[in-house]
């Protein structure tokens, strides 16, 4: 029984750094020093906050399949991941439309649950 519950534990983890690996590779092109621009269209207010929304409901997930797994499969750092290179470069270009109420709640479910941000 241990060993099943162990197995599901490490896929879900997989799934949920499938997503996150998914993310950073769909902003990739919007950082990179040939396209500087937005991920997002300025006037496409609506399209940020739909991204942001999304990363929430993930990361809230993430966080309660953390209570879980620990630590053994590295979700923390993946929370860490998530918020600090898909979320926090969106947010801040959109800052006044969303960006900081989201980075706001990020931070509560962080201290809450005790995700260390690590550089």
């Amino acid at each position: 029984m241990l060993l099943r519950m162990q197995a599901l534990l490490k896929s879900v983890s997989a799934v949920f750094k499938a997503a996150i690996a998914a993310t950073r590779e769909l902003l990739a092109p919007s950082f990179t020093s040939k396209n500087p621009g937005p991920p997002f269209d300025p006037q496409a207010i609506s399209a940020r906050r739909q991204f942001l929304a999304r990363r929430s409901k993930l990361l809230a997930n993430l966080i309660k399949w953390r209570k879980y797994t620990g630590e053994r499969f590295g979700l923390g750092e993946a929370a860490t991941s998530l918020i600090r290179d898909c979320v926090l470069p969106v947010a801040e270009r959109g800052w006044d439309v969303g960006g900081e109420e989201f980075m706001r709640k990020a931070s509560l479910l962080r201290f809450t649950y005790f995700i260390p941000f690590t550089d």
